[in-house]
């Protein structure tokens, strides 16, 4: 299990915060809610001492803000409608529907198909950013290139991607 540096969370951070914010918007009722919680998720991952204990950092920062939002709104009720911490750990989680994880494998089939267009450095390097959590520096080293070329290797990779998403959804509608 490779070792989650302080770089790569801030990458996290950086690549994911309006993602994450935007997420954490449709639960709650204001901007500022969101950005403050986008923060304290930041900032929780960061306070973690065994970051190499994290094997999906995106998803781990994704759940700690889920949390936060319960936490907001728990604080929020007044104290007769709170559930004790007891009654908390025990609700399940139900996880997606199937109709969640059908799409969610509909979605991942396009990007893989978006990715096979790609030349291969430029695959290799989308893939090991977002897929496999690298930093730039490491991609680089292991490709054998410049951390400049690997930034221009991700912009023209994911401007590929994102435009032959939104051309996907198109021929759908």
């Amino acid at each position: 299990m490779r070792k989650l540096g302080r770089n790569q969370l801030a990458d996290l951070f950086t690549d994911h915060r309006d993602r994450l914010q935007s997420y954490l918007r449709t639960r709650l009722d204001s901007e500022a809610d969101a950005q403050e919680l986008a923060q304290e998720a930041y900032l929780r991952v960061l306070r973690i001492n065994n970051k190499q204990l994290i094997r999906h950092p995106q998803t781990y920062l994704y759940r700690i803000a889920i949390n936060l939002v319960h936490e907001l709104y728990a604080h929020r009720l007044p104290p007769q409608q709170r559930l004790g911490e007891t009654a908390v750990a025990e609700l399940e989680d139900p996880g997606p529907s199937t109709e969640e994880t059908a799409e969610r494998r509909r979605q991942l089939q396009q990007v893989d198909r978006a990715l096979s267009e790609l030349s291969p450095k430029c695959r290799a390097v989308v893939t090991m950013r977002s897929r496999q959590g690298m930093s730039n520096k490491e991609v680089a080293e292991r490709l054998g290139v410049s951390v400049g070329m690997v930034k221009k290797y991700m912009t023209k990779g994911v401007a590929h991607c994102r435009k032959r998403l939104r051309r996907f959804r198109d021929e759908e509608c």
